[in-house]
C-alpha cells in the first residue's frame, strides 16, 4: 500500500517521437511496446465510491489484469496524490463476476494504448507511460514528487502543464464538449 503521486501533460500527436527520443536521452527504458489497455471502473448502484472521490479498477493490460482500490486523492495543488492498493489477478473475466456477484457494477470503462517507460531518478524508480486514447495523447509520470517536476522540465514542461484529473473525467469533459 502506497500513495501514488503522478501527472498528465497533453501532447499532440506530433510530438510522440520526440518525447520518446528525449526519454531515451535522460535515461528511460521502453518497458513494452505499444499496448492496448482496457480497465473498467465498478461501483455500487448509489455510487459510493465514486462520491467518496475513490475508484475500484480492474485493468487488462496484454496479458496481465489487475484490480487497483485507489483513494480520494490528497489535497495538492500541483500533482495527484492519492493512496494505491493494487494487485495481480488471474483472470480478468473471473474478476469481473466476483465484483458483480457482491453487488458493484461497473459504472465507467474507458480503452488505451499504453507505452510503458522505466527509469531511475534521484535514486527511485519512475515510470513514465504514453497513453494513446480516444480524447488525446497523455504522458503519464509516476514516482517521487522531486522527480516528477525535474523530469517533466528535462522534458519541456512544467507545473502549468499538468493535469491531476483522471481519465473518467478528460472523457466526461471531451464528451461534453463534443469530442
Amino acid at each position: 500500500m502506497k500513495d501514488e503521486t503522478e501527472v498528465k501533460i497533453r501532447i499532440s500527436e506530433e510530438m510522440l517521437e520526440k518525447v520518446e527520443g528525449k526519454l531515451r536521452e535522460i535515461g528511460f527504458q521502453p518497458l513494452s511496446e505499444s499496448t492496448f489497455e482496457d480497465n473498467l471502473l465498478f461501483d455500487f448502484p448509489d455510487r459510493t465510491l465514486e462520491n467518496s472521490g475513490c475508484a475500484l479498477r480492474l485493468r487488462n493490460y496484454g496479458d496481465s489484469y489487475t484490480l487497483t482500490y485507489k483513494g480520494p486523492k490528497k489535497s495538492d495543488p500541483l500533482m495527484k496524490v492519492r493512496r494505491e492498493i493494487e494487485t495481480s489477478v488471474g483472470s480478468f473475466d473471473s474478476t469481473r463476476s466476483l465484483l458483480e456477484s457482491v453487488g458493484l457494477e461497473v459504472n465507467f470503462e474507458y480503452a488505451k494504448w499504453r507505452q510503458k517507460y522505466q527509469g531511475t531518478w534521484n535514486d527511485s524508480n519512475v515510470e513514465v507511460c504514453i497513453d494513446k486514447t480516444p480524447v488525446g495523447v497523455f504522458v503519464e509520470i509516476e514516482g517521487e514528487r522531486e522527480s516528477i517536476s525535474q523530469i517533466a522540465g528535462r522534458l519541456g514542461w512544467d507545473s502549468r502543464d499538468f493535469i491531476t484529473d483522471n481519465y473518467v473525467n478528460l472523457y466526461r469533459e471531451a464528451c461534453k464538449n463534443g469530442a
